[in-house]
């Protein structure tokens, strides 16, 4: 960290407030950068995961006359932090979508009158004028934005509510400001003060290196690689492995729970109840490893984490050296390991552009929504009606929402409509529950008139539950007793206005932007699983700190060689590949073999073929021997010609060029051929 007199200003009162965060002493930095911070200086600060970054803000909220603001992404770090700086006597609290209007609005005049020291909200909130009228009332001694990188396109997890910021804070004028995150690039840090409108900021840089942390990349083949290695890596003790997709995680968690792992399951998808229980059980038990997505972590400081492994590739070196930051905080030797498998280099790439979807697609989705005044059955039914993904179709949703040109309404809004059909008394069923419901209806409702209720007020008029109610209603409106339009289960989408899409003039270019930086950013990842040099060295240099090139760290596979033993698959000869009686080739690439299939199994299911028609297994497992990168070297290969070189050559000399660059290439073809033919003369 830059160097600062030792003589800190405010050292005697700095020292005092560690006493209402039951410390004695300051971590690495953590002086420094407080002693910035009530000075008075804007200040910028990079602390690896683990470090203390929230100490220096909330430190100096204590010591300071009036409100820090902080700024933060995630809902659940809000309220764990919340939670411990009011159970120590802080008062404070958060302001965010989870409060009702009432709650909002009690909060908010507590804000005005001063009775807070922090106040944590979504950069999402500044949207609302009330908010910002009630920060403007109140004494604002210190804006802090956390996971600052945000700011920054090219940041790992760019919002563009936090490239709004600068602005707010020009609103506010906070008489001292400090940003802060775990992982920025120099090209990141000097975006940070540029969109936040400091001049002249100090800039607090810790030491990325982890000497504790050994770096391992492991090639694998496919799922059932990573999750063998998973398995074993689990003898190392309590661990976190993350996967790139909630089926990934679930797969790989029954596999290991069925190998007597004692893995929990954390991913978004869960109810809140489920994934509350999977966090607790992760930290209490001992040897506890918890299979997830990047949902799980923010605030998880179990200081015993022995491993962290990657079952696919981050989208981000930002975000992967952010995850496995939370192994080792004990100081203790701990794993980190990427099972690397280019195929999801692939998928994200793919993630990448669905989220950001073509000009075609908005055009489309505005003309359909122009069309209706409130678009009710949901994204999935919108998809479908645009021939597109769920997953572009959100994005581009959230988009326009963004531009101000949509409407969502909360999930579940809606009530029931009910019309007592004229002449049905006598038809419907007789079971009590349905008589029950059939009294309280007839006395709460005209016959042949619609009326809206709710389940909760048929529940207190007829004493039921309310899925005996939704069985009841199912009933009577199967016997033709009444007919009932149900309430929306989704969000309602509504055009804010009704003009062309070409009259709109919204500019798709932060959008293509934000791609292309994130596609770039994905490629500095994958060239960190590729790198022959040492690993530290390459994430010293990424985070802007001084390495020699080629010194050696001994403590990562390039420097001193895997620590992970992949556990071989039990096979025999009648495992081996073959065709008929033909044998396939004794020597290829197994990266290559399994990516081939990948292609022709999706192929397949595009073109409604079966797999042998687009190449059979022998020129499968040809191609795989003899990685061609040229057209002649195509056409070599037995079930190849030039028809398929048209339709398919792109495509696999790409996965032959990936198999080759990832070091997992076969002996030539040519060269297996002409052996066996000597050794058989």
């Amino acid at each position: 960290m830059r160097a600062v007199s030792a003589d800190l200003p405010f050292l005697t009162e700095m020292t005092k407030g560690l006493d209402a965060f039951a410390l004695s002493t300051f971590r690495h930095g953590q002086a420094q950068v407080i002693s910035s911070v009530l000075s008075g200086r804007n200040t910028v600060v990079v602390m690896p995961t683990g470090a203390g970054k929230s100490l220096c803000y909330q430190l100096p909220a204590t010591l300071l006359d009036g409100v820090t603001v902080v700024v933060s992404p995630l809902i659940a770090l809000m309220q764990d932090q919340v939670e411990g700086l009011t159970a120590r006597g802080i008062p404070a609290a958060f302001i965010n979508s989870t409060l009702s209007e009432g709650e909002r609005a009690d909060r908010q005049r507590k804000l005005r009158g001063g009775e807070y020291k922090l106040v944590y909200v979504a950069p999402e909130r500044f949207r609302s004028e009330a908010f910002v009228s009630a920060l403007m009332d109140a004494r604002v001694a210190l804006f802090a934005i956390d996971e600052a990188h945000c700011i920054s396109q090219w940041g790992h997890d760019f919002r563009p509510d936090y490239a709004l910021l600068g602005q707010v804070r020009k609103r506010l004028r906070p008489p001292r400001t400090v940003a802060l995150t775990a992982t920025a690039t120099p090209e990141v840090r000097d975006d940070i003060a540029r969109v936040l409108l400091m001049k002249e900021p100090q800039i607090f840089v810790a030491g990325f290196d982890r000497p504790n942390l050994f770096l391992d990349v492991v090639n694998v083949a496919g799922e059932d690689d990573k999750r063998r290695a998973s398995a074993a890596l689990a003898n190392e003790g309590s661990g976190i492995i993350y996967c790139n997709t909630r089926k990934q995680a679930e797969g790989l968690h029954q596999a290991l729970t069925t190998k007597k792992v004692d893995a929990v399951l954390y991913h978004a998808g869960m109810p809140d109840e489920a994934r509350r229980e999977a966090q607790e059980a992760f930290m209490a038990r001992p040897e506890a490893v918890a299979v997830a997505t990047n949902a799980f972590g923010m605030g998880i400081d179990k200081p015993g984490i022995r491993f962290v492994a990657h079952a696919g590739i981050p989208r981000a070196v930002e975000a992967y050296y952010q995850e496995i930051g939370r192994a080792g905080r004990d100081g203790q030797p701990a794993h980190a390991v990427l099972f690397f498998n280019h195929a999801d280099v692939y998928t994200q790439e793919r993630l990448i552009q669905s989220n950001h979807p073509p000009p075609t697609l908005f055009r489309d989705l505005w003309q359909v929504l122009r069309q209706e005044s409130t678009f009710q059955r949901g994204v999935h039914q919108l998809a479908a009606q645009l021939g597109s993904s769920e997953f572009e179709v959100s994005a581009a949703l959230k988009v326009l929402e963004r531009e101000g040109l949509l409407a969502r309404g909360s999930r579940g809004e809606g009530r029931y409509g009910i019309t007592i059909l004229p002449e049905s008394a006598g038809h419907h069923p007789r079971s009590p529950e349905v008589k029950a419901l059939w009294t309280a209806l007839l006395a709460a409702f005209p016959v042949g008139t619609r009326a809206t209720t709710e389940l909760s007020q048929l529940g207190r008029r007829s004493g039921l539950d309310e899925e005996r109610i939704r069985h009841g209603l199912s009933a009577l409106e199967r016997a033709g007793s009444i007919t009932v339009q149900r309430p929306f289960a989704g969000r309602t989408i509504q055009a804010l206005k009704d003009e062309p899409w070409d009259s709109l003039g919204v500019s798709l270019e932060r959008v293509r932007e934000q791609e292309r930086s994130q596609l770039l950013l994905l490629k500095r990842m994958t060239e960190y699983a590729y790198t022959k040099r040492c690993r530290r060295g390459f994430l010293l240099r990424y985070f802007g700190e001084e390495t020699p090139w080629g010194q050696q760290c001994g403590s990562c596979d390039v420097c001193a060689g895997s620590k992970v033993t992949m556990p071989s698959k039990s096979t025999s000869r009648a495992d081996a590949p073959t065709l008929g009686t033909t044998a396939l080739p004794g020597q290829y690439s197994v990266l290559a073999v399994e990516e081939l299939k990948r292609f022709r199994r999706e192929l397949s299911a595009d073109l409604g073929v079966p797999p042998f028609i687009i190449f059979n297994d022998a020129t499968l497992y040809g191609l795989a021997a003899a990685l061609p990168t040229t057209k002649p070297e195509f056409l070599r290969i037995k079930g190849t010609g030039e028809a398929k070189w048209e339709r398919f050559g792109a495509k696999i000399t790409q996965i032959c060029l990936m198999a080759r660059a990832a070091g997992d290439v076969a002996q030539p073809m040519a060269e297996s051929v002409a052996k066996r033919r000597v050794r058989r003369a």
